[in-house]
């Protein structure tokens, strides 16, 4: 009698206990945000991260009815920001607007004051800008087959410029040298601008370079883009074929962005995070001036881009380890 009374009051203290875990849970939802919401962009003002984020946080804070603040915090190739919101209190008023470098970092082996995959939770993608393999139009090729049949002729003649040594340019160029079984000789530059400059002077006969720096020479005739390595064409650019209509399946090399917050963050904050960012995402005017500037909008669901981001952190970690990259 004495222990089935027990068994009762045991059980009646885990339905209590639920209960109130519950009410905890839902009272944290509504109560959420009630105060300054920052998103870190680990980067100087004026890049993708922070476009982006400056798109987007004001129709956040509409959507809360509070202030969506974006602060940049640069240094040591991102990772200074991105530790900064690793470290913080794990309750989604500090979030990082990462870019793919974040899934090439582990692989470079580059010292950081955080764990990609224990101090960060991937919450919400927001957009992708296109990776081109362009070519100076002297060069006699006019697909990725006759290029790659030039660069077996020439095996380790042919070079490409890069915006520099383990850039995201450098690793999808490596990638590129891989999926096709080929060699090129790689010159890296400090700065996407000086890298066009000279494929589109001649110096240098291949660019992998992203689609918003390459479209006004390609629109002049100053370079051919021979592929998008995106996973389908580009609006603007129709007519452009991707890598894997010229035979290169798998080959994807997308420049993307997407929220983080830091680990343990409680799942129905990065739910009304998430949520937040696809609102913004829908707007008409968001993604208008996104697509201006050659960034495609990517809503979708928080498991997705979580899993995306473990999927693009083990390509280019093999990628990285069997072109043998190093950081400098």
């Amino acid at each position: 009698m004495i222990a089935t009374r027990s068994a009762r009051l045991l059980v009646a203290s885990l339905v209590l206990g639920v209960g109130a875990a519950a009410l905890g849970a839902q009272a944290w939802g509504q109560a959420w945000p009630n105060r300054v919401v920052r998103i870190v962009v680990p980067y100087p003002p004026g890049g993708g991260n922070d476009i982006l984020a400056r798109l987007i946080a004001p129709r956040m804070s509409d959507r809360w009815g509070q202030p969506v603040v974006v602060e940049n915090r640069p240094g040591a190739a991102g990772n200074l920001g991105a530790g900064e919101v690793a470290r913080s209190q794990p309750d989604g008023y500090t979030l990082l607007m990462a870019t793919s470098t974040i899934a090439m970092t582990p692989g470079l082996g580059q010292k950081t004051t955080y764990d990609l995959e224990k101090d960060l939770v991937a919450v919400a993608m927001v957009g992708t800008t296109a990776m081109v393999i362009a070519v100076h139009p002297s060069v006699d090729a006019r697909s990725l087959q006759q290029l790659i049949g030039l660069a077996r002729a020439q095996p380790g003649k042919l070079a490409y410029s890069t915006c520099g040594n383990a850039s995201p340019m450098h690793l999808a160029g490596e990638l590129f040298k891989l999926t096709a079984s080929i060699d090129l000789l790689h010159v890296p530059y400090k700065g996407c601008a000086p890298a066009l400059t000279d494929v589109v002077g001649g110096q240098v006969p291949i660019a992998f370079n992203t689609i918003s720096n390459t479209a006004a020479y390609e629109r002049a005739g100053r370079i051919r883009i021979l592929a998008v390595a995106s996973a389908q064409r580009l609006p603007d650019f129709p007519n452009l074929p991707t890598a894997g209509e010229q035979g290169m399946t798998g080959y994807e090399a997308d420049i993307w962005f997407g929220l983080f917050a830091a680990a343990q963050t409680p799942r129905g904050v990065q739910e009304a995070v998430h949520a937040a960012v696809n609102q913004a995402l829908a707007d008409a005017e968001v993604r208008e001036k996104m697509r201006s500037q050659y960034y495609e909008p990517r809503p979708g669901s928080a498991d997705r881009f979580a899993g995306f981001v473990k999927s693009e952190t083990v390509k280019w970690t093999r990628t990285i380890r069997e072109a043998n990259i190093k950081a400098d």
